[in-house]
């Protein structure tokens, strides 16, 4: 993986620009830590951070062909294919990278290209010949590209604090947009929880030719290519390990070795086997464990491991390790959090950094497409009551919801657990689907929010501007398929992959690879009948039933669990805040932000003394989270960290004294 940064339409001299976005690039070089470049024209700068994984010795970038340049991260996994194929188009290469396979594909297919690749990648390409900047970025969001335009000229970059280095240049919250965050732990469609700056949608790609505003285009969206689903459940058992294996095959090329997190889950425990089975040979992996066994699931791990043999390392975790690292957390995220999950991965990637691995596979999204999420059984539940309202004995399921959860299952708290869903029966099936019940326990942020702001929750406006995103088929599909459609749109786009994912390993220069994104898995899966996936309430059934017998039982039958950290624990110790939370959350910081109610914050954090952390509901771990995260990330948006580049370790600096 790598930083990009791009420049449009600056109106300065050409060495003003080299400048700039050397600075730029020089904030996003723990993504690329190994070398960095810089191509230069009239109005136009590429920046790059290398994290050098295919073709060390050449690949280099900005990568330019005399046609073409271009500033790219990620992989095209199929780039072996590809290559083959346009070489039989006359294409002669120069290197043996992916990066060059993407300039020569354009070149060829022209916008067709992007529907070939077989990866995650975000790019910024220069078409010379047509003076056009073209921004693309992957299916899924796996990664990221932002885009601000600011004193008319238009900047690119991997992650927003590139932007920090603009001189006279300040991040500041657009409010409405930050409560939108809280309400779905995401902003919807290409908006951020930031003032100007926006994101290149996940499927889309955009054109700049120094128009007011770029053009888009969608060359991708959740399913586009409807297929017809297996004959039976034991043929699609056998077409999802066929897929699974040879994603796995596609993620294992590289040109460095690759290691694998490995959870104690179904999901990591699965690609661990095919990863060992791919590769036959002994491969390092890595997992998180913690002090408190509310959280740790160490067992399952090692079991797995002395399963397949592999040079095990793992990251320990105690309350301390979460709250001295949440700083650096928010630095990378760059958004508000409303869990810590986000410092074990961090702390993680930093382990994989020291054992001298660069490239590691792992699990995501396999909730998402197999609806392993508890949002897929509420809807399942509801639609079920729904079609016997007044029955006594179908909301009786609330008890089986969560096998995990004790208050679920304890016959006092039913009536009030009976309550609380019988609210969502005239709901759930409108077009928010599962983030209704989300949307509903994040309510309460309005009330931490500055009330000068004037910050309301309207659902009908929300209502509206999530359909504004639906595909074309939408109301075609089943209400878990919608639900898939949502999850994979905010909470994996703009949550999962990128606060956990991309920016926690990225900041220790890690690649992270997910098999279950390639998008044939996804296509064929999301054809499939809901019942493969979601049988009556145990969830991932076909990945439980294609991979039994071939990892241990254990893991195939334990109870679906989400990955979690201590957030309360953490932050909240005998009835007191840690330094950090009174630092940040002091009445002093919050009246200087301007972003939270004094008054709401100061009772918050007062019930705390009242009660123990291990008392406290969701509710109040989520809310003191991302009151702690929104303060800390506007604090590293005010007070950016200095960083420089080594001058040695700049490999291209290119600079076109003609208009280009």
């Amino acid at each position: 993986m790598c930083g990009i940064t791009g420049i449009f339409r600056f109106e300065g001299n050409t060495e003003d620009l080299r400048t700039r976005v050397t600075h730029m690039t020089a904030a996003l070089a723990h993504r690329g830590p190994d070398a960095w470049g810089t191509y230069t024209s009239r109005d136009v700068a590429l920046g790059h951070a290398r994290l050098s994984i295919v073709d060390l010795s050449m690949g280099h970038q900005p990568m330019d062909t005399g046609e073409f340049v271009i500033s790219y991260n990620g992989e095209v996994y199929n780039y072996i294919e590809l290559r083959q194929e346009l070489q039989q188009h006359g294409i002669v290469f120069a290197t043996h990278s992916d990066t060059e396979v993407v300039i020569k594909a354009y070149q060829v297919w022209g916008k067709n290209a992007f529907e070939r690749f077989n990866g995650q990648f975000a790019f910024i390409l220069w078409d010379k010949n047509n003076r056009q900047l073209i921004a693309a970025r992957d299916r899924y969001g796996v990664r990221p590209l932002f885009v601000m335009k600011w004193k008319g000229a238009w900047y690119f970059a991997s992650e927003m604090k590139a932007f920090d280095s603009l001189p006279g240049f300040r991040r500041e919250y657009d409010i409405q947009h930050l409560f939108e965050h809280g309400l779905l732990w995401n902003t919807i469609g290409s908006d951020t929880v930031y003032k100007g700056i926006r994101t290149v949608e996940p499927g889309t790609y955009e054109i700049y030719t120094g128009k007011a505003d770029p053009s888009v285009h969608r060359f991708y969206s959740l399913g586009c290519l409807p297929q017809e689903p297996p004959a039976s459940f034991d043929e699609a058992k056998e077409e999802l390990r066929g897929m699974l294996r040879d994603a796995v095959r596609l993620r294992l090329r590289s040109d460095v070795p690759v290691g694998m997190y490995l959870s104690g889950g179904i999901d990591s425990s699965v690609l661990a086997l095919l990863t060992s089975q791919v590769m036959g040979e002994r491969f390092k992996s890595f997992s998180v464990t913690f002090g408190d066994p509310d959280f740790d699931e160490s067992s399952y791990q090692n079991e797995m491991v002395s399963f397949i043999g592999s040079e095990h390392h793992a990251a320990r975790i105690d309350y301390d390790t979460v709250s001295e690292n949440f700083l650096d957390v928010v630095r990378h995220a760059e958004r508000p959090l409303f869990r810590t999950a986000p410092v074990p991965l961090f702390l993680l990637s930093k382990l994989v950094r020291e054992n001298d691995i660069k490239v590691v596979i792992t699990g995501e999204a396999s909730d998402e497409i197999l609806f392993g999420y508890d949002s897929y059984k509420e809807l399942k539940l509801l639609q079920f009551w729904a079609r016997s309202p007044q029955s006594a004995i179908r909301p009786l399921l609330i008890k089986r919801l969560y096998p995990h959860l004790r208050h679920y299952s304890d016959t006092k708290a039913y009536g009030l657990m009976k309550l609380y869903y019988e609210d969502f029966l005239d709901t759930f099936s409108n077009p928010l689907a599962g983030l209704n019940i989300r949307i509903r326990n994040n309510t309460v942020l309005a009330a931490a929010l500055n009330k000068e702001l004037g910050v309301k929750f309207n659902q009908d406006d929300l209502i509206d501007k999530v359909k504004a995103t639906f595909p074309a088929d939408y109301e075609h599909w089943t209400l878990l398929q919608q639900n898939q459609f949502l999850e994979m749109t905010t909470l994996l786009d703009g949550y999962l992959l990128s606060s956990q994912g991309d920016r926690m390993a990225l900041g220790h220069g890690i690649e992270g690879r997910f098999p279950f994104l390639d998008h044939r898995i996804v296509e064929r899966t999301f054809s499939w009948p809901d019942s493969y996936k979601l049988n009556g309430f145990s969830q991932k059934h076909i990945l439980r039933s294609a991979f039994r017998g071939l990892i241990p039982a254990s893991i195939i039958d334990r109870p679906k669990l989400p990955y979690q950290a201590p957030d309360l624990r953490a932050f909240i110790r005998n009835g007191k805040p840690v330094p950090l939370v009174e630092q940040y959350l002091s009445p002093e910081m919050i009246r200087e932000y301007g972003v939270f109610d004094e008054r709401f914050t100061a009772r918050f954090l007062r019930r705390f003394s009242e009660r123990s952390s291990h008392q406290v509901g969701y509710r109040d771990n989520m809310t003191l989270v991302f009151l702690l995260s929104a303060q800390i990330a506007l604090y590293w948006a005010r007070n950016p960290r200095q960083t420089s580049l080594d001058e040695r370790q700049r490999i291209v600096d290119i600079t076109e004294k003609t208009a280009a």
